[in-house]
């Protein structure tokens, strides 16, 4: 059985003219090994967040893990702009 369903229309930002739904929160948790020197845990997980406000100045960028290791700044930029593009799906 293969159904094809048409996506529904969502506001993806607050519209106090709309009574649409729209996307409050969207949270990814991303995992992954442990860092070779053995200071994070054996796995490493990281959690980020879109939190968006009751007006059109987007959203809030929350950020939780116990230990996340990265190699350079463009890693964690790659998560969140992922993240992000669940909101514009």
């Amino acid at each position: 059985m293969n159904e094809k369903f048409d996506k529904p229309q969502i506001d993806k930002v607050s519209n106090e003219k709309s009574n649409k739904p729209r996307i409050d929160k969207v949270s990814v948790e991303f995992s992954q090994e442990g860092n070779t020197l053995g200071t994070t845990s054996e796995c490493e997980t990281i959690e980020i967040s879109l939190e968006s406000q009751l007006s059109e100045d987007g959203h809030f960028i929350v950020i939780k893990t116990d230990g996340w290791s990265i190699d350079n700044t463009s890693e964690l930029l790659y998560l969140i702009k992922r993240t992000e593009k669940i909101l514009k799906d």
